[in-house]
């Protein structure tokens, strides 16, 4: 995104992002950006700021719905309305067009009820208490067919303090593997793609696989800190 066009943007938003990692991670042209590392660190606030200015359609997870609630409350604060929320069936819908969908995911089969709604910006909060395969379901209908629309997924985490999150020590190992025999630096884009159901860092050229085609998206892993805020 151009400067200029950045600059209209936060001008007339309800969200600007501090200076630092927040502003980094908002500013980051990677398709999958992992912000997060450290309690307090502004994680919902800057997946809240991305939905509100960059994105039209966005599908705002955690585990348990209940725990969106903070989430829904920060947003009005920032607006100083609930006009267009509607807590039956959990969606913002505003007047411009955007629309933010809030969904749990308890069990693993929950992520079929977003099935075949696409979206431009999906947050998963607390990604590590996901499964692997959720979050790679729900990455499957990140699309959208406005000319220029930023397609992007925000998984927001602190480390994993159970097995069943350890999946993200392998999806940003550049970034988070002491020993990687090639490591990224924070923000640097690196490109990775499903393959026979794992992720395997790539090129960023598209390539065949099985008489298919497969095309990369790119990662980055941003830290962020309470001292950021």
């Amino acid at each position: 995104m151009d400067r200029t066009r950045l600059n209209a943007i936060l001008k007339a938003s309800p969200w600007i992002p501090q200076t630092g990692r927040q502003f980094e991670a908002f500013t980051s042209k990677a398709d999958v950006v992992l912000f997060g590392g450290a309690a307090g660190g502004g994680k919902s606030d800057l997946a809240v700021g991305l939905a509100l200015t960059k994105h039209r359609r966005t599908l705002y997870v955690r585990r348990e719905a209940v725990q969106l609630r903070p989430v829904v409350d920060r947003i009005t604060e920032l607006l100083g309305t609930r006009d267009g929320y509607n807590g039956t069936t959990n969606t913002w819908q505003f007047g411009n067009g955007r629309q933010i969908v809030f969904g749990g995911v308890p069990n693993a089969d929950d992520v079929n009820k977003f099935q075949g709604a696409s979206r431009d910006l999906l947050v998963i909060d607390e990604c590590v208490n996901l499964l692997e395969s959720q979050v790679q379901f729900l990455q499957g209908w990140v699309r959208s067919n406005i000319k220029g629309q930023p397609c992007k997924t925000l998984l927001c985490s602190n480390p994993p303090t159970s097995a069943e999150g350890e999946w993200i020590l392998r999806w940003f190992a550049p970034w988070l593997d002491p020993n990687h025999p090639k490591p990224a630096k924070s923000g640097e884009l690196r490109w990775f793609a499903s393959i026979d159901g794992k992720e395997k860092e790539t090129g960023k050229e598209r390539f065949k696989h099985k008489g298919e085609w497969i095309t990369p998206r790119s990662r980055t892993f941003i830290a962020s800190r309470v001292t950021d805020n």
